[in-house]
C-alpha cells in the first residue's frame, strides 16, 4: 500500500528561531518516516510581506540547509521551490474563479497578517489562501502539518476543493490537518507574544546564533513578579516560558527542573537555560557548516526536487482543465 501524502511549506526567511525548530521542524522529521512528504519553499508567498526580494534566493538556500542540518532527509524527502512549479499558480488561477472575495476577507489570518505589515494591501496577501490551496492540492496531500492559527487557511483549502469536485467533477482530496502537541514558545522580551523574529533579534533565539549571542538573549530575557522558578504559564508567563526551553533543550522534565532550582535565583537559571540551549544547538549549527561548504549541491537538491514535484503537478494541472473544458485537441 502506497504511503500517504504529506505536504508542508517554509518561506525562506533568513534564519529559524527555537519555536519554529521545536513546533514544526521536529515533528516533520518523525512525519518523514511515516509519510511520502513533499516540503516547498514557499518563496512566491515570501513576496506578499517582502520590500526588498534581492535576499530570496540566498535565503532560501539558507532555509534548505537549515532544515537538512535539523535533520531532514532528503531521500524521504522532496524538498522544491514554489516558484520552480509555475503549474502551482495556474492551478490557483482556477480556483480564483471559484472563491469569493468575501470569503478571503473574512478570512482571520489575513487580517492578522495586515495588521502586522500594514503596508502589505497587495493582491497577493489577500489570495494568499487561494495560492496555498493550490500548493497543496496540486499534490494531492492527505496531510498538512498545521497549528491552530494556520487552521482556518486549511478549512479554506478544504472548501475549494468541495466547491471545484462539485462544479466540475470529483478529483481533489480534501486534506486533513495533522496537528501535533500544541507547543507555545513565547517571546523573550514580551510573553504576550509567541516568538518571532518580526519582533526583533532580543525576542528570539535563532538555530544559528553563538553561544554568546544566546547567553545574552536569556540573560536579558524578561522574568516575572516574585522569585519562585515554576511552571505555572497563566501567572508567570516569562519564566515558564524558560523552563519549557529548558526542559525542550535538554530532555530533563518540567517537574525535575523545578525541584533542581527550588530556592536559587533567576539569575542562576537563566545561565542554566542558556547552557541547556547551546548545547542542543551545537551539534546543529556544526552540521550546517559543514553542508554550507557545497552551496550548488544544495541548489541541485532544489531543483531535482522542483522537477519531480511539477511532474506531480502537471498531472493534477492537465486532470483539472479537462474536467474543466480547457484543454484542446486535435483528436
Amino acid at each position: 500500500m502506497p504511503k500517504q501524502v504529506l505536504l508542508t511549506g517554509m518561506r525562506p526567511t533568513s534564519t529559524l528561531h527555537v519555536g519554529n525548530y521545536f513546533g514544526a521542524l521536529k515533528p516533520l522529521i518523525e512525519y518523514q518516516k511515516q509519510y511520502r512528504t513533499y516540503l516547498m519553499v514557499a518563496d512566491i508567498h515570501a513576496l506578499t510581506t517582502l520590500e526588498d526580494t534581492k535576499d530570496v534566493r540566498e535565503n532560501t538556500l539558507k532555509i534548505v540547509m537549515l532544515y537538512l542540518a535539523c535533520g531532514v532527509d532528503p531521500k524521504k524527502v522532496t524538498l522544491f521551490v514554489q516558484s520552480l512549479v509555475p503549474e502551482q499558480t495556474e492551478l490557483a488561477t482556477l480556483f480564483s474563479m471559484i472563491v469569493p472575495k468575501s470569503m478571503l476577507e473574512l478570512n482571520p489570518v489575513y487580517k492578522e497578517m495586515l495588521a502586522e505589515n500594514p503596508k502589505a494591501t497587495n493582491l497577493g496577501l489577500l489570495a494568499y489562501p487561494v495560492l496555498q490551496a493550490a500548493d497543496i492540492l496540486a499534490y494531492k496531500a492527505d496531510f498538512v502539518p498545521v497549528g491552530r492559527d494556520q487552521l482556518p487557511h486549511l478549512e479554506l483549502t478544504r472548501e475549494i476543493a468541495r466547491r471545484f469536485n462539485t462544479h466540475f467533477g470529483k478529483i481533489f482530496l480534501e486534506p486533513k490537518g495533522l496537528a501535533g502537541k500544541e507547543l507555545k514558545i513565547l517571546s523573550l522580551q514580551d510573553p504576550a507574544k509567541k516568538m518571532s523574529k518580526s519582533h526583533g533579534e532580543q525576542n528570539h533565539i535563532s538555530l544559528l546564533d553563538s553561544p554568546d549571542q544566546i547567553r545574552r538573549k536569556i540573560k536579558s530575557a524578561v522574568t516575572d513578579s516574585g522569585k519562585a522558578i515554576v511552571y505555572l504559564p497563566n501567572e508567570k508567563p516569562a519564566i515558564s516560558n524558560l523552563i519549557l526551553l529548558m526542559h525542550l533543550a535538554s530532555g530533563e522534565s518540567i517537574k525535575k527542573i523545578e525541584q533542581r532550582f527550588v530556592g536559587r535565583g533567576y539569575a542562576e537559571f537563566k545561565e542554566a537555560t542558556a547552557s541547556a540551549l547551546v548545547m542542543f544547538l551545537e551539534p546543529i549549527q556544526i552540521h550546517y557548516r559543514k553542508i554550507s561548504r557545497d552551496k550548488k549541491a544544495i541548489a541541485r537538491l532544489l531543483i531535482d526536487g522542483s522537477k519531480k514535484a511539477r511532474a506531480i503537478a502537471v498531472k493534477t494541472l492537465t486532470e483539472a482543465k479537462r474536467n474543466i473544458g480547457l484543454l484542446f485537441s486535435t483528436d
